[in-house]
Order: structure tokens, then C-alpha cells, then sequence
């Protein structure tokens, strides 16, 4: 992207505009500077646009635009759906998957294989130690930590699963350029540096207002293969985002606490209402079908062929039969088949019955 096509798109997202909204300008115009340089008559024409809308879009064409610092450097990027190679291939299931992303840090074709830690914001020590254990254990098996940057259960786990020396992402609710909350600034920065991401659907400076977290939670549920609450009471985002992985077919988890515990009442709650009921790690993995080897054997990732680079990003934890695979690569069954050998020995494949192959974290 250059700077030119950078600025534009800085100006389309100050707008504010539903991510439904600006794909159907997208859609209609190609690219933002194709929005700023439309017609108020053609503008009138995309569904959904009213004439404050195009007022607004004519105000932004005139308005200056500053790239910020960290995108200047490099240290930040703006991923665009159907564009950019890394942007997350879990948002893709979203009725309303964010047209671009703001990525402070950097995103791995692994992060696919994920799941989202979520809870209150005043936990309990008990909440406390659980998400520290579960986050540990997950990182172990290989899973990157999704959550949303709070203060409570998502700091814990943030933080655990840096501690753990594995990976996490935090979605914010607010824009890169205005970090909250204020004192987890210093977490986003190490998560940032130490190889995992920072992420924001919204305008550069952003404020955190209220309405922006739930919208954000769509993210957070959409992104994890399954969703883990926790500790909830019954009025909470965290359940919100709950609500929103079962509705995009993701599992979601809950932990159990006190019955006379108010930050246990949303668990229970949703444990009555179908979500799985955990105690370890290992449910998690068990109903993901998680495949996994021991840590010592995959501690770091070879130096893979272009070949078994693109068999990796095929492979997912449900079996893919060998001339499945091969369709989609374009290669010959018998390549696939000595190049999938290859990666089963070196731990990042695993050979099930019926001549399939599942992914090994």
C-alpha cells in the first residue's frame, strides 16, 4: 500500500461508517480514493447512504490526514479483507467482518487456532488463578490467546500467556492511538514487541466509548475456535461475546465457581443454557479436537518447503483426506503425500485413519 492509497484509507475509516456500510461503498466504488472522488449523485446511489452520509464523505475528501507514528515506522499496519495475505481468517465467518484492520505488532497463520479468554473485569483470586492455568495450558497445547485488553480476566490472560512464552492478540475497543485502558499501555507494548498483536477495528485515535466494546466482542467471539468464560456475573460483556460465538457456531466454555459467588452467576447461567462446563484445559482440547505433541518436539517451528508451507496453511484440526488436499493445493497425490510424510515428521502433521491428515499445533 502506499502512501497515497495509506491516507485514503484513513479518511474512509474517520468516517465512522458500519463496517456493512463501507463495504457497500467499497463494493460500488473499488477502493477509497474511488469513494472520495464519487459524486454526490453517485454516492446517493449505494444502499444505505444518507445525505449526511455524503456530506460527510465530501468534508473527509478536504480534510487533512496525518499517518500516524507507528504506521510510518512499520510497526503497525492497516490489513485490508481480501487484500492483505495476514488478515485473520476467522473473521471471515462475521456477517459484518471490519473492511480493514489496524495490526500493532504482527498476526501468524497460526492464529487461526485460537480461542478467546473472556471474563469479568473485577475477578475473584479464584478467577484469577483459573484464567492463569487455563491460558497456561492452552499455550502449551500450542492455541493463541484472544482477548479484548481489560482490565481483569483478559489482563490475566494476556499477560499469563506472554509469561508462557506463547502467543496473544488483543482486540480493543477503542483505536490504536488511544490505548485502554491507560494502565495496560505497557502491556499492549510488550505484547506488540514480543511477536503477538495488537488489533483495532476503529479510527486511529478512537475514543473507548461505551458502545464500541460490544461491537468489538463480535470480533473476540468470531476469532477463537471456541470461547472460554471465566468468571461472569449475570450483566456482563463477557457474555455478550458468549452469546455471540454460539451464534457463529463456535464453541463456548464456562467455568464453574461458588454458588453464592455474583461473579459465577453469568457462568452458570450459560452453562444452563448449553455451554460446556470445564474444570481443565484438556476439556478444551478434547472437544476442539486439538491434536498435539509433546512441546519438546515442536519447540520451534523448521525451515518448511514452499510446498509444505502451503499444505500447512491447508490443514485444519477436522481430518482432510490427501486428494482433498491436493485439489486444493494444485499438486499430485503422490507430492502431497511425501510432502505431508515430511511434515508429520517433523510434528506439525498427524496421520488419521482413511488416508486424512489434521493440523498439529
Amino acid at each position: 500500500m502506499n502512501r497515497a492509497e495509506l491516507m485514503a484509507w484513513l479518511r474512509l475509516l474517520s468516517l465512522e461508517f458500519s463496517a456493512n456500510k463501507l463495504r457497500a461503498l467499497l463494493e460500488r466504488f473499488g477502493d477509497p480514493e474511488g469513494v472520495f472522488c464519487a459524486s454526490a449523485a453517485a454516492l446517493r446511489e449505494v444502499t444505505g447512504i444518507r445525505e449526511a452520509d455524503v456530506a460527510a464523505i465530501e468534508r473527509a475528501a478536504r480534510a487533512p490526514v496525518a499517518i500516524p507514528a507507528l504506521l510510518e515506522t512499520g510497526a503497525a499496519q492497516l490489513l485490508i479483507a481480501g487484500v492483505s495475505d495476514d488478515y485473520p481468517r476467522p473473521l471471515e465467518i462475521l456477517p459484518d467482518p471490519p473492511p480493514a484492520l489496524f495490526v500493532w505488532g504482527n498476526l501468524q497463520e497460526r492464529d487461526r487456532f485460537a480461542v478467546s479468554v473472556v471474563g469479568t473485569r473485577k475477578p475473584s483470586p479464584y478467577g484469577r488463578m483459573v484464567a492463569e492455568r487455563f491460558t497456561r495450558d492452552l499455550c502449551e497445547a500450542g492455541l493463541t490467546i484472544v482477548s479484548g485488553g481489560a482490565s481483569g480476566i483478559d489482563t490475566v490472560a494476556h499477560r499469563t500467556a506472554l509469561e508462557a512464552g506463547g502467543r496473544t492478540v488483543a482486540i480493543l475497543g477503542s483505536g490504536l492511538g488511544n490505548l485502554y485502558p491507560s494502565e495496560n499501555r505497557a502491556l499492549f507494548r510488550r505484547i506488540a514487541e514480543s511477536g503477538g498483536a495488537v488489533v483495532s477495528e476503529y479510527p486511529w485515535d478512537a475514543e473507548p466509548d461505551a458502545w464500541r466494546f460490544p461491537v468489538r466482542n463480535r470480533l473476540i467471539a468470531a476469532w477463537g475456535l471456541g470461547t472460554l468464560v471465566v468468571e461472569a456475573p449475570e450483566a456482563s460483556g463477557a457474555l455478550i461475546t458468549a452469546r455471540l460465538a454460539s451464534e457463529y457456531g463456535r464453541e463456548v466454555f464456562a467455568v464453574p465457581g461458588s454458588i453464592d459467588s455474583p461473579t459465577s452467576k453469568g457462568c452458570h447461567a450459560i452453562i444452563k443454557d448449553g455451554a460446556a462446563l470445564v474444570d481443565c484445559a484438556e476439556d478444551i482440547l478434547n472437544a476442539l479436537k486439538v491434536p498435539t505433541e509433546p512441546r519438546t518436539q515442536v519447540a520451534s517451528l523448521p525451515l518448511l518447503t514452499e510446498t509444505q508451507e502451503k499444505l500447512l496453511n491447508a490443514l485444519d484440526l477436522e481430518p482432510r483426506h490427501v486428494d482433498a488436499l491436493a485439489r486444493q493445493v494444485g499438486l499430485p497425490v503422490h507430492t502431497v503425500q511425501a510432502e505431508l510424510t515430511m511434515l508429520e515428521m517433523q510434528g506439525l502433521a498427524r496421520r488419521m485413519p482413511g488416508g486424512a491428515f489434521v493440523r498439529v499445533l
